[in-house]
């Protein structure tokens, strides 16, 4: 019996800020969208999800890297507000609030995650969860989902796990974790209902 939801936020409650951060610089600038997804999402974007490095040497690293002229609050902003909740998932998780426990599980960043739920509230639609800035890890690695597992206190066997990207479902699916990749709202709908998870 299904007791436990953990959502990735990024791409499935809000729209792929990163992404479209990426491409504005990339357009702006006349750098590749390669380049720029490379030090954004790469080794540096890595650290900095897991708390290795300051937010002040990340923006540090990526002005130098891609040689910018903004500032880091400039920057930091853009991507921020590149970020829209999806109304329809929204749905989905106060309906499913009714009935199950709701946990995120998110690669993000302390000044991301304060300036999303000061603008939207959405913290208070779980119960909690993990994000990879206190833990240190971040998807793919098995130990992320090992935490979010924890924290609900729930079997695998028993949770379920949305993700918009396929390849950070895999884990999950080795620690026998059930697994739904996200789409669109309306395809998450008619997955729940086909699977009785909603009426």
């Amino acid at each position: 019996m299904i007791t436990t939801f953990l959502f990735d936020l990024g791409g499935v409650l809000f729209t792929n800020g990163t992404k479209k951060f990426i491409k504005e610089i990339s357009l702006s600038h006349k750098i590749s969208e390669n380049e720029v997804k490379d030090v954004i999402d790469g080794e540096i974007g890595s650290l900095y999800r897991e708390s290795k490095i300051t937010r002040d040497e990340f923006w540090r690293q990526v002005i130098e890297k891609l040689h910018l002229n903004e500032s880091a609050d400039v920057l930091e902003k853009q991507w921020i507000d590149g970020y829209e909740i999806i109304s329809g998932t929204k749905q989905i998780i106060m309906e499913l609030s009714n009935k199950y426990s709701l946990y995120y599980l998110s690669d993000n960043v302390k000044e991301r995650v304060d300036a999303l739920d000061k603008k939207f509230d959405f913290l208070k639609l779980f119960k909690g969860g993990i994000f990879s800035h206190e833990v240190g890890v971040r998807k793919p690695n098995p130990k992320i989902y090992e935490f979010a597992l924890n924290k609900s206190n729930s079997n695998p066997e028993q949770t379920v796990f949305i993700d918009d990207k396929a390849m950070m479902l895999k884990p999950a699916k080795i620690l026998g974790i059930n697994t739904i990749l996200f789409t669109t709202p309306d395809e998450l709908l008619m997955t729940l209902k086909r699977e009785k998870l909603l009426i």
